[in-house]
């Protein structure tokens, strides 16, 4: 997957939103930039549940860690295949999803994760 060319157009509305749901630093710039132009979880696999929105929903950031919060996820190039923190290899991502695929490319067990997926399945179908 390629990331398109920057549009800092779409990415002032992006960042908007990013903001609104408290996030900081360098997700707000490479909205701001463009390079980040929709507030979607762009993990090869977003796991949120469509009942709660999917891959466009996303929790406030708050001091304690959520598993919809956003986060900062290293892409074109992973962290550990020597990506840097920089505007553009930044993407947005679920911190659970982000947590997910680094368990899937590291052969980390993941199986509670996916259970967490399914009890935020369940309490959303319930509401």
């Amino acid at each position: 997957m390629t990331k398109p060319p920057p549009d800092p157009a779409r990415g002032a509305e992006a960042a908007r939103k990013l903001k609104a749901l408290g996030v900081r630093g360098i997700l707000i710039q490479a909205a701001e930039l463009g390079y980040i132009t929709q507030v979607t979880c762009r993990m090869p696999q977003c796991f949120c549940p469509e009942e709660l929105g999917g891959a466009c929903h996303f929790e406030p950031v708050t001091d304690e860690l959520t598993d919809w919060m956003p986060t900062h996820e290293h892409f074109p190039r992973s962290k550990r295949e020597g990506g840097h923190r920089s505007l553009d290899n930044a993407v947005l991502a679920h911190r659970l999803c982000n947590r997910i695929d680094y368990s899937i490319s590291t052969g980390r067990p993941y199986a509670r994760d996916l259970e967490r997926v399914k009890k935020a399945r369940e309490a959303a179908a319930e509401s």
